[in-house]
């Protein structure tokens, strides 16, 4: 299995390693194709896809990671935004995987085949998580970042900064790595809130995307909701699809600067 995912990490890599001279990826256009499934353009309005990926700055050309990218709302998007010269690997640990049947998801959306060539499945328990050296361009975490404190039986639990750091890794210098979560309130056990309510206190994230040497850059304010109950699960039906959300914009350091 490790061969067969090493060499497919390679061929993408190759792919993608000269991209055109920098300009935005075609989000807008990948947004309004019209083969889009039905229960992708139901999620539009409360995601706002076009805004967000264009505030943190996808590329024309880039290789790009969606980091537990569930059944693939954004993966497919990325991966026709950044066109043919770039890829998308669509990141989800294997009990994820196995337990949403994602493989069939992703066969029914074309990942990897005529409908969307440039992405690949990724499937990677976090502890497993390991990429060529500074190989990617773009990572986003969609409402999932706080799962890195998550336990489950899909999902054993992890420690975030070990993944962190092999991210950084993974990440070219002047890469950016996307944070769409839900807010939670401050002052609280991380885990035990994620357990509770999937929600993570927004300094937390500042505080360990920072230690592990990304430079925080920007915040987009377009998902905040002051009504949202901070201590309500992000599954009430009161809430749910209209949390209050923090969009961070982070980058590696180097290239650039």
């Amino acid at each position: 299995m490790r061969k067969i995912l090493g060499a497919m990490l390679a061929a993408a890599m190759l792919m993608a390693a000269m991209p055109a001279a920098a300009e935005p990826a075609d989000v807008a256009g990948a947004f309004a194709m019209d083969d889009r499934a039905e229960q992708d353009t139901a999620l539009d309005e409360s995601r706002q896809p076009v805004a967000v990926l264009g505030f943190l700055g996808l590329e024309y050309g880039d290789v790009a990671l969606d980091v537990m990218a569930g059944g693939g709302y954004y993966s497919e998007l990325m991966a026709r935004a950044v066109g043919p010269e770039g890829f998308v690997l669509a990141h989800n640990p294997p009990g994820v995987v196995s337990q949403f049947n994602i493989e069939q998801i992703f066969a029914g959306r074309g990942i990897g085949a005529d409908r969307v060539p440039n992405a690949a499945s990724l499937p990677l328990a976090f502890d497993d998580f390991v990429l060529p050296p500074e190989s990617v361009d773009f990572a986003l975490f969609h409402m999932v970042f706080h799962d890195l404190w998550h336990e489950a039986e899909s999902l054993p639990r992890t420690e975030p900064e070990p993944f962190l750091a092999r991210l950084y890794a993974a990440m070219r210098p002047g890469a950016i790595v996307g944070i769409v979560d839900h807010v939670g309130p401050a002052g609280v056990d991380t885990r035990a809130e994620v357990a509770e309510t999937h929600r993570i206190d927004p300094t937390v994230i500042r505080q360990v995307m920072e230690n592990a040497g990304f430079v925080f850059e920007e915040e987009l304010n377009l998902l905040r909701n002051p009504d949202d109950d901070h201590e309500a699960s992000v599954f009430d039906p009161a809430i749910r699809g209209q949390t209050d959300r923090v969009v961070y914009r982070f980058r590696r350091p180097g290239r650039g600067d």
